[in-house]
């Protein structure tokens, strides 16, 4: 080997995050095969252990995106850009799933954006709560060690002059926004801490009887957990003693004023006393009772109403009560076979609904859709081609995966609409009846089918209930062209009545159902698949085809949502509830229509 001097300048260019370019410079004289090699290894370690830098630090952080929007509860316009938090101070509140304090941030709204960013360890699941008001001594403090249960309470100033002082965010039942550290984008709904109290007046009374104020007698001075659902609130036993006050609110001009929110027994409630004026009697007290078994449960953003009512000789009766605030949507899923926005939106007016959850979007124009003064939201649906929702209401929110939007329906309802098309092959019907389709063989194996198509529709599925998992709203649906039946569907019944060769559990469908959308709009109203099929493929048959039902709106079941119609949209009465003629889809359309009750 040659001795010689030897001289090697090595620049090592790659980088990890802002860190300054590596640079190795090294002279040797002897043995230079040797020191090469040594200085090659030294090199790629150097590098490898650069990569293996970058790489753990992007496995370890995900940032999480929080966009921010506002609930109608109290004097709040339906879109998040209606009001102004320029200006406000918030803080964010983390905790582990068991609730254990792990860290706060704080900082002032600059601008209109909305939208925050949190930065935190992947594969974990955190709870979040927010807090932005006008003045940061409203805010309580944590230490180390201390866990959601222990936090002080948070009140605006009594009496309340401005409901907007302090808002909170919506969470779940126990009232922590729960989120998995999967996921990029959350959408958080913000409600003022104050409770709307409407005082309204029955034709029977006198309409110039004047209510001056209203005294809450016995009632909450801090509450903490006031955004905890009314029905769970019993469910905690960590809550601290309620700290209870009497204080007096003037009415403004619209005959409204605002409390602090109280959770009350059953048998248990707020007792008010109003100041009224008539022009027979002057001024005076009069009570309001609390009915046997009804409890106030008047939680952060919600209203809560006082009727005035008068008897036959004239006494006047007040009394607290709740209204139901139902809302209705109208929404229909289609695929539309790539046809022209002007086709879809003839069909859109035709069909009447609030919203339209499409698949094979490829020809339609967004720009066109929202000259119409519609909204649109579109996906790309993993590859499976370009999937949109059109709607009537403006969207106040989208969904961490982009299945989603959030569509406020007004009285304080928010429901999250999810569109999504399943891969058009393997095609289990086919399998399973004999047809070769897509390069996947006929047969006889349920297992194997069942097997093969779950796994292509697996991603999907899990990118779903992800979203499913940040929904901020019990009002959830997912509407689409499954390329799938239903599990509920390919039944014993319906292999004895020859429209199914075999038993099936779908995979697709049961997966969504064990990860809790356990409705099946169509389903609920005719529970029976041999007698209602609900067909909806294909209109256009071949000679080797069969028919099934691939097209579905799921949803969320929960004691306030119901279905109140659920039809099949297609070319003439024997197929369908809805008949349009001139069918111009490959696909049956379903149009469906909830009451939601918050």
């Amino acid at each position: 080997m040659v001795n010689m001097v030897f001289l090697i300048v090595v620049s090592a260019r790659k980088k990890v995050g802002n860190e300054n370019n590596v640079q190795i410079t090294v002279i040797m004289k002897k043995n230079t095969f040797c020191w090469v090699l040594l200085l090659l290894a030294i090199l790629l370690s150097a590098c490898g252990k650069e990569e293996t830098v970058r790489q753990t630090v992007e496995r370890e952080l995900r940032e999480i995106s929080f966009n921010l929007n506002s609930d109608v509860g109290i004097a709040l316009s339906p879109t998040r850009n209606a009001i102004s938090l320029s200006g406000m101070q918030w803080k964010l509140f983390c905790f582990d799933d068991e609730y254990r304090y792990l860290f706060e941030k704080t900082g002032t709204v600059e601008d209109s954006s909305g939208n925050l960013q949190v930065s935190v360890p992947k594969g974990q699941v955190f709870r979040f709560l927010f807090l932005f008001a006008t003045d940061v001594e409203m805010f309580p403090a944590l230490n180390t060690g201390d866990t959601y249960w222990d936090m002080a309470a948070y009140s605006p100033s009594l009496p309340l002059t401005d409901p907007m002082n302090l808002l909170i965010s919506k969470g779940e039942v126990d009232g922590t926004i729960r989120v998995a550290a999967s996921v990029s984008t959350v959408a958080v709904t913000l409600v003022p801490r104050a409770v709307k109290v409407v005082i309204q007046k029955d034709e029977s009374v006198n309409p110039e009887l004047l209510v001056n104020t209203v005294t809450f007698q016995n009632a909450a001075i801090s509450i903490p957990y006031a955004q905890i659902e009314p029905r769970c609130y019993d469910e905690y036993p960590e809550l601290p003693d309620i700290q209870r006050s009497t204080y007096q609110q003037t009415l403004l001009a619209d005959g409204t004023c605002y409390m602090l929110p109280d959770m009350c027994a059953s048998s248990f409630g707020t007792n008010a006393l109003l100041q009224v004026t008539d022009p027979i009697s002057g001024t005076y007290e009069l009570p309001v009772s609390v009915p046997v078994g009804v409890a106030l449960n008047a939680g952060a953003g919600k209203i809560y109403y006082i009727d005035i009512t008068a008897d036959e000789e004239g006494k006047l009766n007040a009394t607290w009560v709740t209204h139901a605030s139902p809302a209705t949507l109208r929404l229909a899923t289609q695929n539309l076979w790539g046809k022209s926005t002007s086709i879809v939106l003839d069909y859109f007016n035709q069909i009447d609904v609030d919203v339209l959850c499409a698949q094979e979007c490829s020809s339609l124009s967004d720009a066109e859709i929202q000259a119409q003064g519609l909204y649109v939201h579109s996906h790309t649906n993993n590859g499976q081609g370009r999937c949109s929702i059109i709607s009537r209401y403006p969207f106040t929110g989208v969904t961490p995966n982009g299945y989603g939007v959030y569509i406020d329906l007004g009285e304080g309802i928010t429901a999250l609409v999810m569109d999504c098309h399943g891969a058009y092959k393997p095609y289990g019907p086919y399998q399973l009846n004999g047809i070769d389709y897509g390069g996947y063989p006929a047969t006889t194996d349920v297992d194997y089918v069942v097997k093969v198509n779950g796994e292509v529709r697996k991603e999907m599925v899990d990118k779903l209930l992800e979203d499913v998992a940040s929904a901020t709203t019990p009002f959830i649906s997912i509407s689409g062209d499954f390329n799938e039946p239903s599990w509920l569907d390919w039944t014993e019944e319906a292999v004895k009545a020859g429209l199914a060769p075999y038993v099936v559990q779908w995979p697709t469908t049961l997966a969504l159902w064990e990860g809790g959308i356990k409705g099946d709009a169509y389903r609920t109203l005719h529970p029976n698949p041999v007698t209602d099929p609900g067909y909806t493929w294909t209109p256009f048959p071949s000679t080797q085809d069969t028919k099934d039902r691939l097209d579905m709106t799921l949803y969320m079941v929960s004691p306030n949502t119901s279905v109140k119609s659920c039809q099949i949209i297609g070319e003439d009465n024997a197929t369908s509830d809805i008949v349009l003629p001139s069918w111009k889809f490959d696909h049956r359309g379903l149009r469906t229509e909830f009451v939601y009750t918050k």
